[in-house]
């Protein structure tokens, strides 16, 4: 809800305040600003110079855009025609289930037509692939070793080396598969 001054800032700030721990006279505290100051913002009474909307913007950790612009909610329903598509062929999809951009992570659903061969690429040195069928089965060539995968069960593997994915069934195959940095 905007508050008198057109901004989110009074709303922000307490959620941002809340969601640290932090009491109003812990974040007078650590912002150096005045209890009563941090009480008249998140009323919606004050109208804060930039000084001390940078004050509260460090103190929290958060830029000066987060503290004023439109909460964004922390919740994200994607429906099939939001996800990414990506088409290879005629007999590939893979929908990237994974919306955040996160360096080395990803979550694919990945159909496959009955007869098809998808080769995939090794991915980013140190990472693993894990993979599990939904329908049909799957033979996924890993370095020349070849592994039949059923429905339900789950295969993990370097993600860093040669591999294709055969569906060997009779209708589409599709599994879920999720490429995650290694560490031991």
């Amino acid at each position: 809800m905007l508050d008198k001054n057109g901004s989110y800032l009074a709303e922000n700030l307490k959620a941002f305040r809340i969601k640290r721990n932090y009491t109003q006279e812990d974040f007078s505290k650590l912002s150096g600003l005045a209890r009563s100051t941090i009480t008249n913002i998140e009323s919606g009474e004050a109208n804060p110079s930039i000084s001390n909307v940078i004050k509260i913007s460090e103190a929290l950790g958060v830029s000066i855009d987060q503290l004023i612009s439109k909460p964004r909610s922390s919740i994200l329903l994607l429906k099939e025609e939001d996800l990414i598509k990506e088409v290879r062929g005629k007999y590939v999809e893979i929908y990237k289930l994974f919306p955040d951009k996160i360096k080395d992570i990803a979550i694919d659903r990945v159909v496959i037509k009955s007869g098809e061969v998808f080769r995939g690429s090794p991915h980013l040195t140190g990472t693993k692939e894990y993979l599990t069928v939904i329908k049909g089965t799957l033979q996924i060539t890993i370095n020349n070793e070849k592994i039949t995968v059923e429905e339900n069960q789950v295969l993990a593997f370097p993600g860093d080396v040669n591999h294709a994915y055969r569906n060997i069934g009779k209708e589409n195959l599709e599994y879920i598969s999720i490429v995650l940095p290694y560490t031991e």
